[in-house]
């Protein structure tokens, strides 16, 4: 647990808003008018529940308790943790942990310096070579700040010794390995050095490239309190701005990374030959949701890559919305835009752009979406030809394309699973709808049924708000399940208004008055939306398949609102 996270342990917002302006209570949230421009009808509403406040006005913004004591008492975030701090009794941390990270960092930019007048040397004259043969150019090396570590395994622990750091700092930052007979010696020899920057651009650690025989071929820096390799997306400190306007392109190696700065493809990063982390792609997120990725023409090696990249996307719903249902981040309308980009047999992106920058751009332009892609490389590993093969692919691609939000999107890919397996789209419907063909995707498929389910249409509609609404307008039993529902999780203000109608009227009487009572309650304005929505017909669904599809839903709104509150 973090300082900031006890210390909203300690506190009820409730109690602190109203230490500054008188709350009333109103269902499940207090409300009061905004205490940060005038008005004369409240809009600002305290959510006990989810400890967070939000203003409906002219503000149009919301928070916890930090950021209401910070606009309130006009403070900055440090100044309002202390604050926090000293009310609740919480002792902030003490600066020798930060000041131990700070001399890692300051150890890694000494050691970086070292290594890049190293390669520039006489000693360098080998790297160099090797650089040249790879077409690296002197402005790559420079913008990538490349370096040589020496061969002897002492020159820079003496160095960076004579600069006033002791050998168990060294050690600490992961720069001197100390061997069991406790001789201390460097830990890189020889080998091409690739500094290793965090987004922010702090110099956590180094991968190293062996110019010899010498394995492992690639060498990583430890895990230390800055360097962690699953946290960090190499080059990302120089890719954010291009990856917001043009999305961000994903590849294995530094070496691709760098080729592709070199020609100019700045929105480029590397993911340093693993599977993608929870915490790359909450980076990722942070900056855009058009995503490629570029895999090399191993179809196994693609596979393996994609369900380790799945597997990492649902940790990280799991992370940002609670439970995700047996569904993956790709399945949910909040989705990332995510591509595949299949380089040429027996190339890698390095080769490619240094062969044809225009034919990179080309296969990243035009990749495929994950789904199509799936249908593209399944059949190639599975025999299509076979009833097993098809079974199989359909277990496989069926949830995926059950799960897109939008229902022209589902019915195209539907059609070219069809396709794809050579069957018509009644015959593909017909088996799925067969039990067995249940029983045997079972485990592929969410455990709940998509919004995509029902069709709303309508240009200003938002199809998660309106299937979340339907559910709980034609489902008295759902109810109890709406008790994590908040009014601010819907953006359109007609559906926040059915829902704090349905709230006032509906909730906690047991399915009396009926929601169809509402109709006469809500303004005029609204009362063809809400007719609509009354009026629109549910798929059967069982008892518990209802509890839990509602259940999803909320997760999504929940999800959605907190992306866009950050």
């Amino acid at each position: 647990m973090t300082v900031v996270d006890d210390i909203k342990g300690r506190l009820d917002i409730l109690e602190v808003v109203s230490r500054y302006v008188p709350l009333q209570r109103s269902g499940r949230s207090h409300k009061a008018p905004c205490p940060f421009h005038q008005e004369k009808t409240p809009s600002f509403f305290v959510f006990p529940e989810r400890q967070s406040w939000r203003c409906f006005g002219a503000c149009a913004t919301g928070g916890d308790v930090f950021s209401f004591v910070m606009r309130s008492e006009n403070m900055e975030f440090g100044d309002a943790l202390k604050h926090l701090a000293q009310q609740t009794g919480v002792e902030l941390p003490n600066l020798e942990k930060r000041n131990q990270n700070q001399g890692n960092f300051d150890i890694n930019e000494s050691a970086r310096i070292y290594f890049q007048e190293l390669l520039a040397s006489a000693k360098g004259t080998e790297a160099r070579a090797y650089l040249d043969r790879r077409e690296v150019s002197a402005q790559a090396i420079e913008k990538f700040e490349l370096g040589l570590s020496p061969s002897d395994g002492e020159s820079l622990k003496n160095h960076l010794v004579k600069q006033g750091f002791s050998l168990q700092q060294l050690n600490q930052a992961g720069i001197v390995r100390t061997s069991q007979n406790g001789w201390n010696h460097d830990l890189f020899r020889s080998r091409l050095m690739f500094p290793i920057r965090n987004g922010q651009g702090g110099l956590g650690g180094f991968g190293a490239r062996a110019l010899d025989d010498s394995q492992p071929k690639y060498l990583n820096s430890p895990r230390t309190p800055v360097f962690d390799k699953g946290h960090i997306l190499y080059g990302l400190h120089l890719a954010k701005e291009s990856a917001r306007q043009e999305g961000i392109v994903i590849v294995e190696g530094y070496m691709d990374a760098v080729a592709a700065h070199q020609e100019g493809f700045n929105n480029v990063v590397a993911s340093m030959g693993t599977a993608l982390t929870e915490n790359q792609v909450a980076e990722i997120r942070r900056l855009t949701k058009d995503v490629t990725m570029a895999l090399d023409a191993d179809v196994a090696g693609q596979q393996a890559t994609l369900r380790s990249l799945e597997s990492s996307w649902r940790v990280l719903q799991t992370q940002v919305a609670g439970r995700s249902q047996g569904t993956t981040l790709f399945q949910r309308p909040e989705m990332l835009n995510l591509k595949i980009a299949v380089m040429p047999e027996g190339m890698d992106p390095d080769d490619l752009i240094h062969r044809s920058p225009d034919e990179w751009t080309q296969l990243i332009q035009e990749g495929p979406s994950y789904i199509e892609y799936l249908l593209k490389v399944l059949p190639v590993q599975l025999d299509a030809s076979t009833p097993q093969g098809k079974a199989q692919i359909v277990s496989v691609v069926l949830p995926s394309i059950q799960a897109v939000p939008e229902p022209f999107q589902q019915d195209h890919y539907f059609q070219m699973l069809a396709d794809q397996l050579g069957v018509t789209r009644e015959t593909l419907q017909a088996t799925i709808d067969r039990p067995g063909a249940a029983r045997q995707t079972r485990r592929a498929q969410p455990r709940t049924r998509p919004a995509s389910g029902l069709t709303f249409t309508g240009p200003d509609g938002d199809p998660l708000e309106e299937y979340c609404l339907t559910l709980l307008l034609h489902e008295p039993d759902l109810e109890e399940s709406a008790e994590g529902l908040q009014p601010e999780y819907f953006r359109q203000m007609e559906n926040r208004e059915i829902f704090n109608q349905w709230v006032r009227v509906c909730q906690g009487r047991q399915g009396e008055p009926s929601a169809a009572s509402l109709s006469g309650l809500v303004e005029e304005e609204l009362t063809s939306r809400l007719d609509a929505l009354l009026n629109k017909e549910m798929p059967p669904l069982d008892p518990l398949s209802r509890q839990a599809a509602f259940r999803d839903v909320v997760i999504r709104l929940e999800s959605r609102y907190l992306v866009e509150l950050k």
